[in-house]
Parts: structure tokens; sequence; C-alpha cells
């Protein structure tokens, strides 16, 4: 029995080894992912980094002029006029707007890397409505209001490939640089003119917007009622934000989804002007399309390698059941090279996925490890027939693996579902096995280590 807890001792010992060999291939992932997300900065910096469009908002500028009466100072028995000026705007937003976004994605490749750039062609339409005068001033208050703006933010302006031009009403107005809040700075601005804004009025307006950026597009619901429709020839987009589409359809051509909102469900008045002011940190109903890609090698490396120490296990499992059923020694080192074999292929199919496909990679890091212990194993075991049958258990095992980290939904149940099965399988071969006898067997050394037996013989026993 001695002789047996020192064998699953040094094997334990072994896996702890190799665990921090998965570890510092786990550390190597990390690196090249923060690597990879540099460059895709880079590039970012270079052309325009993610955009966000918030807009259109018709900013009313107005000076409150408030005259109140109060004693001299100087002589109280004198009453004057004090008159005192407060300056503020109004924060008007749209009672329908209708956006369509057509995006056209390429990818921009620097040394390994790659970033996904679009092109936006962007046509923004509305109107803006007032039933009534929009301040009513009390009986001591005059209202000067100044000219009104029509702001668009833009989360990066150098993205913008043209100036545009506003259409409001029956009128033409060029848009300028800057939305001159200090808020939002980054956008355009257009002064617009001839509006009575002490009666009601209703305007509609237009404007189209060539706009580049990389790896995600957004937009905010500012309209009372709102209607976006964004088409891109990207296969994999990742809807986000508050609300996700009303309809979309996703083919291999690319993508097309619909958002319908209301002021009722955004509340977006109230955000746009707490934001605006300083009151908020950030506005929180945006939404948008990112332009993922579902075989990121590092993302999938990474889900491979936190399986990397459990499969490790069940193939060192696999070995002692063995020794176990066939009275067949393997030597402490023999587990470790194995074990090198296996920690090493995650090395591997990291370095191939930086150069391939992933799938490619996987296949050939699979090939190579599974031939090589095919290889080692009909020594090992002194057998061709187990060696490469063991060759193709691990095979197998790594098939599961790929499996497992496709299946992002079911990974988990499919995983459960494995190791359910596996440990059955190991319950039922070992079900007669005598561990105490099995000690004595180690202990008084009855199992014949194999490993310059010639290919082909099976197991003996002294």
């Amino acid at each position: 029995m001695k002789s047996l807890f020192t064998k699953i001792t040094l094997i334990f010992l072994i896996t702890l080894i190799l665990a921090i060999g998965l570890t510092r291939i786990g550390f190597l992932i990390d690196e090249r992912t923060a690597r990879r997300n540099s460059v895709v900065a880079e590039i970012a910096m270079a052309t325009a980094r993610d955009q966000t469009l918030v807009g259109p908002v018709l900013i009313v500028p107005y000076t409150r002029i408030v005259k109140t009466q109060k004693r001299s100072d100087k002589d109280d028995t004198k009453i004057i006029e004090v008159e005192s000026r407060i300056n503020d705007a109004l924060f008007l937003l749209p009672t329908e707007l209708d956006i369509q976004a057509n995006l056209n994605t390429e990818q921009v490749s620097r040394s390994l890397y790659h970033a996904v750039v679009f092109g936006a062609s962007i046509a923004i339409k509305g109107r803006f409505a007032s039933a009534g005068e929009l301040l009513r001033p009390a009986s001591n208050e005059q209202i000067v209001f100044g000219e009104p703006r029509l702001i668009v933010g833009i989360s990066d302006p150098r993205g913008i490939l043209r100036a545009p031009a506003l259409n409001w009403g029956d009128q033409r107005f060029d848009f300028q640089p800057g939305t001159a809040e200090e808020r939002m700075p980054n956008g355009i601005q257009a002064s617009v003119r001839g509006l009575d804004l002490r009666a009601p009025w209703s305007v509609e307006f237009a404007f189209a917007l060539d706009l580049r950026g990389t790896q995600a597009f957004g937009l905010a619901p500012v309209g009372d009622t709102t209607h976006i429709s964004v088409r891109g020839n990207w296969p994999h987009p990742s809807f986000y934000g508050q609300f996700l589409p009303e309809t979309r359809e996703v083919a291999d051509s690319g993508f097309t989804a619909t958002w319908s909102t209301t002021q009722l469900a955004t509340n977006m008045a109230l955000q746009l002007s707490a934001y605006l002011n300083g009151n908020r940190g950030g506005l929180d109903t945006v939404t948008g399309v990112r332009f993922v890609d579902p075989a990121d090698s590092y993302v999938q490396s990474d889900r491979a390698i936190k399986y990397g120490l459990l499969f490790i296990g069940l193939t060192f499992a696999a070995f002692f059941l063995f020794e176990v059923l066939k009275r067949l020694a393997i030597h402490p080192f023999q587990y470790g090279l194995t074990g090198a074999a296996l920690v090493l292929f995650y090395l591997l199919l990291l370095s191939l996925s930086e150069h391939l496909d992933f799938g490619i990679a996987y296949a050939i890091a699979t090939a190579a490890c599974a031939s090589l212990l095919s290889y080692y194993l009909i020594y090992v075991l002194g057998s061709l027939g187990w060696g490469i049958g063991f060759g193709a258990l691990i095979a197998a095992v790594f098939g599961i693996l790929y499996v497992l980290i496709s299946l992002e939904d079911h990974a988990l149940l499919a995983g459960s579902a494995t190791l359910f099965a596996l440990l059955a399988l190991a319950m039922v071969l070992t079900r007669k096995v005598d561990w105490y006898q099995l000690g004595e067997v180690f202990g008084s050394r009855r199992v014949k280590r194999l490993d310059h037996a010639p290919v082909g013989n099976e197991t003996v026993e002294d």
C-alpha cells in the first residue's frame, strides 16, 4: 500500500508542475490578447474609434430677465428696481426621428492582427414641433431667445468623411465643427433661423452623414418616436444596448436590424438634459451593433486552456486504470513526458492559430500531439495496439474539447455530461478492483515493467 500511495503522490506532484506550465501559457494568451487590443487601438487611432451618434438635438439659448423692487441701500425710503439676468438653454428633441444607416465593413490588418473598420452612410430625417410658447414668463420677467442650434454628438469626429448640410424646412444650412457643449464637445452644429418660438411651430429636417469608425456603431434614440434601420455586410453582428432590435436578419452576406422606441420607454429628454447639464456621468440609452470576430483565436485558446488541467487528469487517470487492470507499471517520468506533450499542445495551438484559421490550427496541433503520443506509448505500453489506441483516445479527448469550446451556450451542459460519463466508465471498470490487494501488488513489485519490451508484447506478470 505504501508503494501505491507513493506513486499516486508523485503523479499528483507531476500534475501540479504541469498546471504551472498551463498557467504560464494562459499568461501568454493574455499577453498576446493585450498586444492584439493595442494594435486594434492603434488602427482606430489612425482611422476613427468606435462611433456613437447622439442627436439631433435643438438647443435654444435664452436669457431670463427678472425685475424686482427693493429699498435703496442709501435711502431706505426709496424703492428701486433691480434687474437680474439668467442665461440658460432649452434642449428640444425631435417629435419624429428616422435614421437609416448602411454599413460597409472591411478588415484592416497590421502584423498578425486586424481590426474591423466600417464606413457608414447615414440618412437622418425627422420633425421638430412645439404646441405653443416654449417658456411662459412670470409677470416680472422677460425672456429673450437666442439663435437656436441643431447639434449632433459624434464620439470621434475624425471619422467624418465629408461636410454635411442641413435641410431645415425650405432652408439649407451648413454644419460647423463642434457642438459648443462642454459635456459633449465632439460633433457638429448648425445655426437655424426663421423660428417663431412664441407661437406653435413645426419644421421638418433632413441631412446625410458619411462616417468612418472601428469595431462598433451606436445610436441614441432621442426622438419622441424613433425608428432606426441598420444594414451591414458583416456576418457576425453583436447587438448591444438597453433596446435590442425589434426585427433582425443575419446571413452570411450581412445583417439587417430595426429598432422602434418611444419617449415613454427611453425617458431620453430627462436623460439628455441631465447629461448635458453635468448632472449625470453618461447616457444609458444607447443602442447599436459591434462587429465581433467569432473565430477570435485568443478567445478560443483561452477557452481551451481552461480545460487543460482536466484533460491531463483524465489522461493520467486512464494510464492509472491501465496499470490497475493490466498490471503494467508505468514510470512517473513517463507520466511527466506524456503530460508535457499535452501542455505543449496548447502552446502549439496558440502559435498556429495566429497564422491559420483556428479550426485548421486545432486539427494540426491535435494530429501532431496524438501522433507523438501514439509513437511514444507503443514503446511505453509494449504494444502496437495499445499505443495506437491510447493515441486515438487522446485525439478523441481533444475532439471533445473542440466541441466544448465551440458550444458557447451549451458548453457547461456538454462538459458536465461528458465528465459524468467518464466517471461512470471509471467506476464500472474498477468496480471489482481490490484496492488493498492492489497496494500489496505494487509493494511486492509483482507488476512487471515493460519499458524495453518489444513492440507487440502483452503484459507479463512475474
